[in-house]
């Protein structure tokens, strides 16, 4: 089997166990059966607890949470998005906190210290030694994106000239593991690189030299947008050197500028998200504020767009007012499903949304959309009824608003979704689907009513 095919099978072994743990979970929660009909989400790995974690709201995955083992809170936690692990914080009660204190280190300290309880981080540096707190302190004065946030001081210095035997004898003595050996000279200065695998697998009298390699050094300073872009990798080497003032003071993993990688991605893949914050089931609440700013934006662009066209008509009648109004409409529909639609193709992305969770999606974005319908609805209408001194005609865009807000939502769950099912790109195909969708809603609504309310 080759490797492409391997990849696949694996992936849809985790689609097909996660697809199950849902559809499980839902049964058990939707039939309101007692929490012990839940224990069996313990057989699954993390990963796919992770996955399910993230593909259902908040009330749903505070039933699940009590029946994880406290020893793979951390490792779940680290395989979900950051934002998601910043909601799951919001909601755990002080016993699960307790939990999580108990088994912090300080990679979740690092990770996590932007939302992490003040209480927490503070009881963990207590029980840190001068040395280790002063060090980790250091990691937090960095911003989240920089090198320094993420360097591992864990590494071993060495002369070019030493043997691969008195290396040994450095590693086997000291308690530290060690994640990197880097040859430097007397100021300090990095010299090259040796593998932990050349030097285990190497004579006593071979010298560093001889093994050494090098590889790329990166300052302390560094954003990680800027080192990706010139990532060489070098086989045997997972960590990087990083140096301070031309001295190396530790490393960085590999592993850190990956990940940064794939999660920016998936935000370039995906780049009408309303915002970084919202996650599948961010809670309503939170997610209608985050949208409303930008469907406020659109309402401003929108209202110049109408101004524009009033400039070219020499008497306001009701008709040429309809045909000022209509561009409003259609463009708050477009963008309030744009939004919609984003965050289902992430979810998609992400494998979080499936047919079995696709009715609680559709449910929280038919609320969200209700609610920025009516709020702006309002505003809109009120703007209206000024503008035109009619209140009749504030009342039709004001239904208009909400109607299309409600199919834009609607539709653009279903969308993405749909298309999937039929083989058809829902990135490439869905927003030409959707703009259709709510302009004939959007046109239909207004038009419609105003004929029968304002015509007859």
């Amino acid at each position: 089997m080759t490797s492409e095919n391997l990849a696949s099978s694996n992936q849809q072994t985790f689609d097909g166990h996660h697809d199950a743990a849902l559809r499980r979970v839902l049964d058990v929660l939707e039939q309101e059966l007692p929490a012990a009909e839940l224990s069996f989400i313990s057989q699954y790995d993390n990963a796919v607890l992770a996955n399910l974690l993230e593909s259902l709201p908040d009330n749903y995955r505070q039933h699940i949470w009590p029946q994880l083992a406290t020893e793979r809170y951390w490792d779940i936690l680290h395989l979900m998005q950051y934002e998601t692990v910043k909601h799951f914080f919001e909601l755990f009660n002080q016993s699960q906190l307790n939990a999580l204190q108990q088994t912090i280190s300080d990679t979740e300290i690092v990770e996590f210290a932007d939302f992490l309880p003040e209480s927490m981080v503070e009881a963990y540096l207590e029980q840190q030694d001068e040395l280790s707190a002063a060090q980790l302190q250091d990691a937090l004065s960095y911003d989240d994106e920089q090198i320094g946030r993420y360097v591992d001081t864990h590494i071993l210095r060495a002369r070019p000239n030493s043997t691969v035997g008195r290396i040994k004898q450095r590693l086997s003595a000291q308690t530290d593991k060690h994640v990197a050996v880097y040859l430097v000279d007397a100021q300090g200065q990095f010299q090259g690189a040796c593998s932990m695998t050349d030097i285990a697998n190497s004579a006593d009298t071979t010298k560093l030299t001889e093994l050494s390699q090098n590889i790329e050094v990166f300052d302390h300073q560094q954003m990680l947008a800027d080192v990706s872009l010139s990532l060489n990798m070098v086989p045997g080497h997972a960590w990087n050197p990083v140096q301070k003032d031309g001295k190396i003071v530790g490393a960085i993993a590999l592993s850190n500028i990956v990940q940064w990688l794939q999660e920016r991605s998936l935000d370039v893949a995906i780049i009408d998200t309303p915002s970084d914050e919202e996650d599948l089931f961010t809670p309503v609440p939170t997610a209608a504020k985050m949208r409303a700013i930008w469907l406020t934006t659109n309402l401003a662009t929108a209202f110049l767009a109408s101004w524009v066209i009033g400039l070219f008509e020499g008497a306001l009648q009701q008709l040429v007012a309809l045909a000022i109004l209509m561009p409003v409409v259609a463009s708050m529909g477009g963008i309030a499903g744009s939004q919609t639609l984003a965050v289902a193709l992430r979810g998609i992305a992400l494998n979080h949304l499936q047919q079995s969770n696709l009715k609680l999606l559709l449910n929280k974005e038919l609320k969200i959309a209700a609610f920025n319908g009516l709020v702006l609805g309002l505003v809109i209408a009120l703007v209206v009824s000024l503008w035109f001194k009619s209140a009749a005609l504030g009342a039709v865009i004001f239904v208009a608003i909400v109607l299309n807000s409600l199919a834009a939502a609607a539709s653009a769950t279903m969308i993405p979704f749909i298309l999937k099912k039929m083989k058809i790109d829902p990135a490439v195909a869905g927003s030409v689907i959707l703009t259709t969708v709510t302009d004939i809603v959007g046109f239909v609504a207004f038009l419609g009513l105003a004929s029968l309310l304002l015509m007859g």
